[in-house]
């Protein structure tokens, strides 16, 4: 069995990794979320399967325009103004990408990511949550005993998390495609969409927001670097998102790519990793048998040489 190891990092450290939203209701149809990210609290970053880096905080860095003294000036965005005010550095779409020429194109023989039994890919699992002492988050982990009577699944979850509502960030989990050898950026065009096994609670609606971590709208000032300006009310932290219902039994949960909201947010070619969260106050989450798949999911364990995912041998 491998083992994942842990660093703890300060919240900001964590929301410049991979940057979270607050969960929204189960109906299926997804808001668009943005983040308080940063305010505190701890987090902790598990290396996970061949090993994660620790990362820093982003320094802040500000692309968006600045407003022009006068009508029909230039912004620093490099955009024309109108009326003194700028109309750069809005979006995260378009012009140039931290993911050109540094994109890893996932092929299919390579939809395999966790089944908690042997070594994963990439950066690994993370988590964050915005909680003081003594409510720390969990860090993710190996435990015994797995969906469809496998041997081993991974278990995540804090107490005590502070809530948007609050003023707070709630908490979550998540996995960085991200391979540090290969790129800014992970192709999965591939692929049609994820699947993987998921039991537990988390907060009052027991639904956590699955949430595909585009460079589209990973501010600039996170780390990795994304093409959304920090400044941005249109872009940081929108990520494309699907509300699942988590139950006390094991449940495969099939996310389809086409189905993630806003769709103009997902682009597969600009992939940095996936997050779950929750507002709170607390959660609790065993999850297994993760991967890709091309056309349909698989519906038994998972395994490293499967290619688009489907029965272990």
């Amino acid at each position: 069995m491998k083992r994942i190891g842990f660093t703890w990092l300060t919240l900001g450290a964590v929301a410049s990794l991979f940057a979270m939203g607050t969960a929204c209701s189960s109906s299926g149809d997804d808001d668009d979320d943005s983040s308080s990210a940063g305010k505190g609290g701890s987090s902790v970053l598990p290396t996970g399967g061949s090993g994660g880096s620790t990362s820093t905080a982003g320094t802040g860095i500000t692309t968006g325009g600045t407003a022009s003294p006068t009508a029909g000036t230039t912004s620093t965005a490099g955009t024309t103004s109108t009326a003194g005010t700028s109309t750069g550095g809005t979006t995260g779409i378009g012009g140039p990408s931290v993911c050109d020429g540094k994109t890893f194109a996932l092929p299919v023989g390579e939809a395999y990511i966790d089944n908690f039994e042997t070594d994963t890919r990439f950066l690994g699992w993370y988590a964050f949550s915005d909680t003081t002492v003594p409510n720390m988050p969990l860090p993710m982990r190996d435990t015994s005993g797995g969906a469809l009577s496998t041997t081993a699944s991974g278990k995540v979850g804090a107490t005590g998390i502070k809530s948007s509502k609050a003023m707070g960030y709630g908490a979550g989990f998540g996995f960085g495609l991200v391979d540090p050898a290969k790129g800014n950026c992970v192709d999965i065009s591939a692929f049609k969409g994820m699947s993987f096994w998921i039991k537990g609670t988390a907060g009052a609606d027991n639904t956590l927001k699955f949430q595909i971590v585009s460079a589209l709208t990973q501010p600039a000032d996170s780390m990795p670097a994304g093409d959304c300006p920090s400044s941005s009310a249109t872009c940081a932290f929108k990520h494309p998102a699907k509300t699942i219902t988590l139950t006390a039994d094991w449940k495969q949960v099939v996310i389809n790519f086409a189905d993630l909201a806003p769709a103009t947010a997902y682009d597969p070619t600009k992939v940095m990793g996936f997050n779950m969260i929750t507002d709170g106050p607390d959660y609790s989450a065993s999850i297994d048998e993760v991967t890709f798949f091309t056309d349909t999911a698989p519906t038994g364990p998972v395994a490293p040489d499967e290619g688009a995912g489907g029965a272990a041998p």
